[in-house]
């Protein structure tokens, strides 16, 4: 009696699986754009969870051999955002409720990470905002940066304008900005926040920026150069 039951049930999960193996043009191209930021060798697989009697249809994301993702270990959560973003922008917004994503390391460990549909078109629905930060930052415009901070955070107007000049005096000038992933982090000071993870230009030199910005009202609460 107990196969009979069973089995109706393993055949609907198999028929579910099988519709969502086919591979599209939007999961290649989500591999392609993966594979021509960080090199290394790509796999995919999809699926559907199933937690609390809801089901979700994911793409997971497979890689392995990146040196550009060897080279910064401590920064593989933040990489492990990024290629589930860039996998995002590339598939249609209903086809996936969840992009998981597996980094192998070279050190033999790894790291698994998921991101819901709703987490990453957050991130996309924010990222207007960090194209602003951007601009104003390669085009020295430090009164615009200073007005885009959340008021209660907004720090003072001589220390911004004082510290980003010096910094571009003694690095040079940001010729480009390059995202590199996200976190979203409670902090007990800054509340609900998305830190935005990129990377700079500045003649030979390749300096980090985090970017902070409150999730509800996307108002910018903090610059840092690590």
């Amino acid at each position: 009696m107990k196969s009979i039951k069973i089995l109706p049930f393993l055949f609907l999960l198999l028929l579910m699986s099988c519709n969502k193996l086919s591979t599209t043009p939007e999961d290649k191209k989500s591999v392609e754009e993966v594979q021509k930021f960080y090199g290394g060798s790509v796999g995919t697989m999809k699926g559907v969870d199933f937690f609390n009697g809801k089901s979700n249809n994911y793409f997971e994301l497979t890689i392995k051999g990146s040196g550009l993702i060897d080279k910064q270990p401590e920064r593989s959560i933040s990489s492990a955002a990024n290629i589930a973003y860039i996998a995002y922008q590339n598939q249609k917004p209903e086809t996936y409720d969840i992009i998981k994503v597996k980094i192998f390391l070279s050190d033999g460990s790894n790291i698994s990470k998921s991101f819901s549909k709703k987490e990453l078109q957050e991130v996309k629905d924010i990222y207007p905002e960090v194209d602003k930060v951007n601009s104003f930052l390669m085009n020295k415009d430090y009164n615009g940066i200073l007005e885009m901070f959340e008021p209660k955070f907004k720090p003072e107007d001589k220390l911004v304008k004082d510290g980003l000049f010096e910094m571009d005096s003694k690095l040079g000038s940001i010729q480009k900005i390059q995202f590199q992933g996200f976190e979203f982090i409670d902090d007990s000071n800054l509340g609900h926040t998305v830190l935005i993870r990129e990377v700079s230009k500045r003649d030979n030199m390749f300096p980090f920026i985090n970017i902070a910005f409150d999730r509800k009202t996307k108002k910018l609460l903090n610059i840092e150069f690590p």
